[in-house]
């Protein structure tokens, strides 16, 4: 099975159409109104030691009116065993964050006073497809003060930093299209050995005309060296001079020039699959890919591979 038919299959699952529409467009329908979303959610994390070694670890998140929202813990062991985790069966967030927590038939309890300390809003400008989403968002980091704590009806010291969060205000609007359409490009090749470079073996990704190339060198016992780097492809060349790079140490080890061709091979291919109100149309283009390698230290090799771009258009139809 590919991925595609995978993602359609999910698609119709998704919005609950039986059927096909393989290799079929749905009639033209009218825009609908823009989705806004104007809401604060509240989000809460503390972290504090337990006996016996053992740590606390809780995390909790909302919408500030109360109309959403949950709070849960686990508790590990110093080796990091999970010795207990559930549910709060109360909580409350406002100028003061509550909750009550059934560790395995244990309660942990926490109250703290809650400060806003700043806040950064940010505009939002983003495209998906034909969707557009629009507005501004606010993030406002929050200070915790631990009031009072308890586990198992023992009391817990709570450090100054060990309960932090921030609420994230939302006012924003998105288009809904008559069908939505997203276009996607990707490149891959194959993982080939770098003939002439002790072990070296290189891959080629991205989305063309920039390709992204990773040359690794596993030597074994846990010695590597990498190099990679974005390359700009025109009339099917580039080139790219970066370090070669110890994975274990960081250390750059010397400079690599690594050059790129990519020749087409043959016609292009394409494909359509299509369920539940979706089209996916797919146009599939081989190349042949030859990879060099130098090092300023006197290495070098090359690489013949087979690589693979896929220019992907995705529509979805909505429903009648």
């Amino acid at each position: 099975m590919t991925r595609s038919t995978t993602m359609l299959r999910r698609l119709a699952l998704t919005t609950g159409l039986a059927g096909a529409a393989a290799f079929a467009l749905a009639p033209a329908a009218e825009a609908g109104a823009p989705t806004r979303i104007d809401a604060e959610y509240w989000g809460v994390t503390c972290v504090t030691a337990l006996e016996d070694g053992q740590t606390l670890f809780l995390f909790g998140s909302g919408t500030t009116d109360g109309t959403e929202g949950g709070v849960g813990a686990f508790v590990e062991d110093a080796d990091g065993t999970l010795v207990a985790e559930g549910n709060a069966t109360a909580f409350g967030f406002g100028p003061a964050f509550t909750a009550e927590v059934d560790l395995g038939g244990r309660a942990f309890t926490v109250a703290a006073d809650v400060t806003a300390t700043g806040s950064v809003t940010e505009p939002v400008d983003e495209r998906d497809g034909n969707r557009w989403t629009k507005g501004v968002t606010t993030r406002t980091e929050l200070a915790l003060t631990p009031a009072t704590a308890t586990y198992d009806g023992v009391p817990v010291e709570l450090g100054p930093q060990a309960c932090n969060g921030d609420v994230n205000a939302f006012d924003v609007r998105t288009t809904n299209p008559s069908a939505y359409v997203h276009r996607d490009t990707d490149f891959d090749s194959e993982i080939c050995a770098v003939e002439g470079l002790a072990d070296a073996e290189v891959r080629v990704t991205g989305q063309l005309p920039n390709a992204y190339v990773e040359v690794v060198l596993d030597h074994g016992d846990g010695h590597a060296e990498k190099a990679q780097g974005e390359v700009r492809v025109r009339g099917g060349r580039g080139a790219l001079v970066t370090d070669l790079v110890d994975l274990g140490t960081g250390e750059v080890r010397t400079a690599a020039t690594v050059g790129l061709v990519l020749e087409r091979l043959g016609s292009r291919t394409r494909e359509v699959d299509g369920a539940g109100g979706a089209t996916e149309r797919r146009t599939l283009t081989s190349y042949a890919e030859t990879v060099t390698v130098a090092l300023a230290d006197g290495r070098q090799g090359i690489a013949r591979c087979r690589g693979i771009a896929v220019d992907t258009q995705l529509r979805i139809a909505p429903a009648h």
